[in-house]
């Protein structure tokens, strides 16, 4: 329970001093260019489909670069004093990833309300809304997670190097397939399609979750990969946070 509130407190600190640096402004002038672009009312009604669409793949780019921005105010030298003050590691790291996604949240939040009130979506009521937001929040909170892993001050070099070439792998079959793969020798293309297989699994929620987002279907097993989503989520920030407490601690700003 002490690590819970230890966590709640830090990471209102954090929020509350990345509101008052004024940071969270780029965030907030993003959301605002985003609304007027792509949001702003036509002459046509905006279809749910277009809207969870494009306000999943803004709210993840908005993600990376908030993730990115609060991640490297943890990684500085005040951390040592932070955590010397018997706050803990875990808490430290959760503070930081909950941080992030409260102002990534907020955003969406920001950007639905805009939408809501100035060009609803056609043939949409509050619970497509909900059924539409509850993978991309998760999609937010996978990624996340996953910058989180990626941060120096969890990660050494190497270790973020394989992880990405990992994730490369996965994502091989748009570089690697055809002609190219049956030009290697068997073995290793059998080998090669095995472990992308293997990689891409852990992907699938992810980019189901987002097929879901814009259809809103979640007839069959499409009803279980909020949950999936949910279990990724706990499973790479648990990584996380195991390995930021193994690791020698060296921040690096």
């Amino acid at each position: 329970m002490n690590t819970l509130v230890r966590t709640y407190w830090f990471a209102l600190f954090t929020l509350h001093e990345y509101l008052r640096s004024g940071r969270v402004v780029v965030e907030m002038a993003a959301t605002a260019v985003a609304y007027y672009l792509f949001f702003r009312r036509w002459t046509m009604p905006m279809t749910p489909e277009y809207f969870f669409s494009t306000a999943g793949l803004f709210s993840l780019g908005l993600t990376v670069y908030t993730a990115s921005t609060v991640l490297a105010l943890g990684d500085r030298a005040v951390g040592y004093v932070v955590l010397a003050r018997r706050l803990g590691r875990a808490p430290y790291l959760l503070g930081l990833y909950l941080t992030v996604l409260a102002v990534a949240w907020g955003m969406y939040a920001v950007l639905c309300l805009l939408v809501a009130v100035t060009n609803p979506l056609q043939g949409s009521g509050f619970v497509d809304w909900v059924l539409g937001t509850i993978p991309l929040l998760l999609n937010i909170a996978l990624l996340t997670a996953f910058l989180t892993l990626l941060t120096p001050m969890v990660l050494s070099a190497p270790w973020r190097l394989a992880v990405l070439a990992l994730v490369a792998l996965a994502f091989s079959g748009s570089l690697i397939g055809g002609s190219t793969l049956s030009s290697l020798p068997e073995p290793v293309a059998v080998a090669l399609d095995v472990m992308r297989t293997i990689l891409s699994a852990p992907l699938l929620p992810a980019f189901t979750g987002f097929a879901i987002s814009v259809s809103r279907d979640y007839r069959g097993a499409s009803a279980v990969v909020p949950v999936a989503q949910l279990f990724l989520v706990i499973g790479v920030l648990a990584f996380a946070v195991y390995s930021f407490a193994k690791r020698e601690l060296v921040f690096s700003g």
